[in-house]
Order: structure tokens, then sequence, then C-alpha cells
């Protein structure tokens, strides 16, 4: 009790500093309405704020996706104000104002808030939103659960059918159960929760995101797999229950079967469904490697699906995918010059499909836009150059060239150039394109042997050409050795309970102490993980035969069971590194990561001292090599020490 009217004394003392220090109008904002925040600098409460630098409100929280995180405010008389226009979906939001190095917050704690209204009733998600934002508010509340607890209990109050909210307040109160028999309990309870928002609508693929969110936050994301399997079976022919049995189809290895399964499973396939547009991607790229250009151009098409914001992107990949294999050159141009009508629409930043919304696109600072426009451009352009190249159209071919690297110069259309420029006999345009290439990357094993083999048709010391490298390679190795020796994080070993081998076998690292541990963390769904795998067999490929060297590619466990894994081994034999399982839930909070790709190296005394978070693109193949490198020196002293 005398918690709770301590949490109501903080809650009343903040809400009239913030009275005395800023005014909200209206006072209930409005959904689809414009709101105006003015800031007083003078109030009572309010920090010594400098004129000169300005002022900006800060967003710690929010769901106001289409607004910037600051926002500069206008200084009417000794006020500053800021409007906008309050979306439909926005719910809440936490901020404080900011002037050079000096912040204002409430003197009570916490930020300063801004709640949407229907009328003279928060919208729904309001308390629920804000339930998430206590813990920016108050990190170090000794209270933040009950806290957290009394604002889901007030969004119930409003709206008791809110299922997020259902879930997330069972989840809050098993964290501060204190016995086994209450956890399982709350559980108990929990799980009911799910499984009747389930029953709600068994065919809805946005209510198995909702129900699957649900599990994941009690700890049992396994239970989301058996309903998916439950929906397959019973729904068979639903569209959901088709996306779902297309997934299962997909594990298999037998290539033959699983494409005759797709067809049977897509029937005559006219309709323009997600389920029929998930089958046609697959056919349209086992078409490719097989070389039917006819069933890939049908297929192609069929595959696009309803109009989203990631249309311009997916008309893109299909022509680079037509491109790669070198099919039917005028198709892919017609797709990439589709793409490039719509380049103004080029997805960017963390596009949101909420269910009662739709899409719902984010605030993006003009110049990250524009430079995502113009790559986007620019390799576009390079893959029509490409394919005018492969029907012969060679003044077309490097017209599109020149137009491309006008606007960047990447890896990707550098590569692309050189190939233009090799075919229409410019080795030197070739070299020096990919040149540039290799002062990225001196490692750069196809860009290397394509500049070696221009470079000798102008100039036959082909000596000169390695020396030039080999320095270049030199002083790259010193200086990338050098920045990650300052790097070395000197970090306990973690302990990893939960790692078997893909036949289920307990492993530890404990039994690789004395031995340098590279561990690389990647899921079966993860597309930077499979851009990365080939620089990281190359350096597994160096290493392989070293006995104070073991790789540990580890599959995290997240969207994964044991079995995707197997299935992901025997559809990639080329990859040659010893495979592994977690089972272990806090995985990434023991190695730091919060996405993957993740590398970490332990040292030969089981200390982590390095950790990449995220694909670095090829240049992770010598900053891997380097700080294995680093490692075998850095024990090798020891050893001689000792």
């Amino acid at each position: 009790m005398i918690k709770k009217l301590i949490l109501i004394c903080l809650v009343v003392a903040s809400q009239q500093l913030q009275a005395q220090v800023l005014t909200t109008r209206p006072s209930q904002p409005q959904k689809n309405k414009q709101v105006t925040i003015t800031y007083r600098p003078s109030a009572e409460h309010a920090a010594s704020l400098s004129d000169t630098a300005g002022v900006e409100l800060v967003f710690t929280s929010s769901t106001f996706y289409n607004l910037p995180w600051e926002m500069k405010m206008v200084k009417k008389g000794q006020d500053y104000q800021v409007s906008f226009f309050v979306p439909a979906y926005a719910t809440f939001a936490s901020f404080y104002f900011r002037s050079g190095k000096i912040i204002d917050k409430p003197a009570a704690g916490g930020d300063y808030t801004i709640a949407v209204y229907d009328g003279k009733k928060r919208v729904k998600d309001s308390y629920f939103h804000e339930s998430y934002s206590i813990k920016t508010q108050f990190p170090k509340a000794t209270n933040l659960p009950e806290q957290q607890i009394q604002l889901l209990k007030n969004e119930l109050a409003a709206y008791p059918d809110n299922f997020e909210a259902k879930v997330r307040l069972k989840n809050i109160e098993m964290a501060a159960a204190k016995t086994p028999a209450e956890i399982a309990d709350l559980k108990i309870e929990a799980r009911k929760i799910i499984e009747e928002q389930y029953a709600k609508e068994p065919l809805s693929a946005a209510n198995m995101t909702r129900v699957t969110m649900g599990f994941n936050m009690i700890g049992e994301s396994f239970r989301t797999d058996s309903l998916k399997k439950i929906v397959g079976q019973r729904f068979p022919s639903s569209d959901f229950g088709k996306v779902i049995r297309t997934a299962l189809i997909t594990k298999g290895t037998d290539s033959v079967q699983m494409i005759a399964e797709l067809n049977a499973l897509l029937g005559d396939g006219e309709q323009a469904t997600e389920s029929n547009a998930a089958i046609y991607k697959i056919l349209f790229k086992y078409a490719l490697r097989k070389g039917e250009e006819a069933k890939a151009v049908l297929y192609a098409r069929k595959s696009l699906g309803p109009v989203t914001p990631y249309t311009p992107r997916d008309l893109r990949d299909i022509a680079v995918a037509f491109t790669a294999y070198k099919l039917s050159p005028d198709t892919a141009f017609f797709y990439a010059t589709e793409a490039l009508a719509q380049i103004e629409k080029w997805p960017v930043g963390n596009i949101r499909n909420l269910p009662e919304f739709g899409y719902v696109l984010p605030y993006v600072p003009d110049n990250t836009r524009n430079a995502a426009i113009t790559e986007a451009k620019a390799g576009l352009l390079s893959v029509m150059a490409l394919n005018k190249l492969y029907t012969g159209d060679k003044k077309a071919a490097l017209d599109l060239t020149m137009q491309s690297l006008k606007e960047t110069a990447n890896r990707e259309n550098l590569m692309a150039a050189a190939i233009v420029y090799d075919a229409c006999d410019e080795p030197v345009n070739a070299y020096n394109a990919l040149w540039k290439v290799i002062l990225d990357n001196p490692f750069d094993d196809a860009a290397i042997a394509m500049a070696k083999r221009n470079f000798l048709k102008f100039n036959t010391a082909g000596t000169e050409f390695d020396e030039q490298l080999q320095l270049l390679q030199q002083t790259r190795n010193s200086t990338l050795s050098s920045t990650l020796n300052k790097q070395l994080l000197n970090r306990p070993q973690p302990a990893l309970n939960g790692l078997t081998d893909l036949a289920g076998n307990p492993v530890t690292l404990n039994s690789q102490k004395g031995k340098i541990v590279v561990m690389d963390f990647w899921a079966t769904w993860c597309v930077p993980c499979m851009k990365e795998m080939p620089f990281l067999q190359k350096v597994y490929d160096k290493y392989k035969n070293n006995p104070n060297v073991v790789f540990m590619v580890i599959n995290t466990g997240a969207g994964n069971v044991i079995d995707d894994a197997r299935g992901w081994v025997k559809k990639n034999k080329n990859y040659t590194f010893p495979i592994y399982f977690n089972n272990d839930k806090d995985i990434d909070k023991k190695i730091g990561f919060t996405v993957i790709p993740t590398v970490a190296l332990l040292d030969k005394s089981g200390k982590m001292q390095f950790r990449t978070v995220g694909f670095e693109g090829s240049g992770m193949e010598a900053k891997l090599t380097q700080q294995i490198e680093i490692l075998l020196k850095m024990n090798t002293n020891n050893d001689d020490l000792h």
C-alpha cells in the first residue's frame, strides 16, 4: 500500500511539474489532429537553458513513427513551440528538452510525456506503450514492476480485450513472482490467454504474429511451430495454411520432390494470394538454377503479389536474379527499368506493417533517404548496363555504366563496370575500376584476379602489379592489427550451457580450453548471416588444420529448431565448418549481441577478446584473420614467458 501511495505521489508530482514547464494544446491530443507543445524555460522548475543554442524536443520513446527523434522548437517570445500532426496509429511518447549540453527533465524524475486520445479516452495501447517507456524513464527505479503493472491494469480497464497487454501483465507478474509454483500458475494463465487469442482467428497471419509474440514473451517460442503445423494440417487449403505448408515443404532436401509438392499445392495458381506469391518466388529461383527461361519469366511475374512499399525493391531483386544467371536479359532490363521508375518510393528505414493501419512509413532524414536512393539508382543502372551488354549493345552498356558511376562507386557498381569495360576492350578503365575495389579491400580475391588480368593487357610486367598489391596488403594488415590490438576485451569466458552438436550431444566451452575459439552466431532465416558464410569459410580453410584454433558456428535457436540447422547443412555442403545448436535463451546477453551474425573470439585461457556484431562485408575476412593472428601471437608470447 505504501509503495502504491509513493508511486501515485511521484506520478502526481511529475504531472504538476510538467504542467508548469510545458503546455500541450489541446491538453488531450486527438488522433488525426494537430498538437502544439510549448516549453517555458522561465518556469520555476525549468532548467537554465542557453538562448543562443536553441531548444530541441528529444523523444526517449515514441510511437510517432513519422517524426524525427529530435525536433527543433521555434522561439515564440520567451517560450519555445513545436507543432505536429498526430497520426492515427500514434499512442504515446516520452521526451525531454535539450539546449546545447543542458537537458531539462521533470525534477521528480522520468521524462515529460504525451498520450493520444480519442475523445476523452486514451487510445488503445497508450497505457501499454507507456508501460514499456517506464524502464527508459526510470532505469534505477526499485518499484519498476509495480509501475508497469499499474499501467497495464489501466490499459485493461479501458480495453479489456487488449491481448498484448494481458500477456505482458502476466509476464511481469511472472518475473516478480517469488516461488516456482506462482510462476507455473501464472504461465498456465498466460498460455490460456494466448490459446484463446489463437482460436479467435486461426487463419490470420497477423493473429499468428501476435500469438508468436505472446509465446516468445513467456519463453515458450517452441509452441508457435506446433500451432503452425496444426493450421497446416487442419486448414490445408486456406491461404495461411498454404503459406505454412510451403515453409515446411522447402525444408526438404530433395529438390525434385519439393518442386512437385509445391506445384500440387499451387493448383491453378491464378489467384494473387500471399501463398501463391510465396510459392512462385521459390519456383522462380528453381527455374533460374535449371536455366528454364520461359518458366522463370512466368514465375517472376506471378511472384510479385500485391503492391507494397517494398515493391520497387522486389522488382530490383528479380532483375538482379535474372542478371546473375545471364538469363533473359531483356526481361531483366524490363524489371530494372520498372524499379528505376519507382526510385523515389524506394523503401528506406524501418517500415512497419501494423494490423489495424497497414504499412507505416518512418521518418528518415533527407540525407539518409537520398543516399539510399542514390545507391539503389546506381545499382539499377549497373544491372541495366550488364543486360545491354548481354544483348550485344555495347554502346548502351557503356553509357549506362557511366551513368551508374556518376551516382556512386561502390563495389557492386565498380565490379559491374569492370565487366562492361573488359568486354568492350577497355582494359585500362576495367583495371582502374577494380583497383578502387582493391584499395577498399586488398584481399578481395575476385577483384584481384580480374584486375591482374586486365593489367597484363596493357602492361606485361606482372610483377609490378604483385608488388603494389603486396605493399597494399601489408599496410592494411599492419593498420588493422594495430587497431585490433587496442580492442582486446579481456572479458571472462561466457557461461554457455545450452550448446549441442547436430546429433544433440552436449558441448561445453571447457572442452576447448587451451585453444583459440572462433564462435559465429547465425540462423537460417538471417540474410546477412548467409552473406557472411563464404568469407567465414575462407577463414576456416586457412586454419582448419591448425590444432590451436577451433571454429564453432552456432545456430542461435532464434526462430529455428535443431532440424532447421540440420536441413541447412544438408543443403549447403559447400560449407565445411562445424555447426552447433544453441538451446540457451540468454545466449545473446551472455555474448553481448542484439543482432546476428555475431562473431566472438576466445583466447586460449577462455577469455572473450573480440566481438563483432553484424555483417561488415567482405572486409570481415581480413579482420577475422588478423584477430586470430593476434590471439595466436599473444598466447605464444605468454607461453614463452612460462
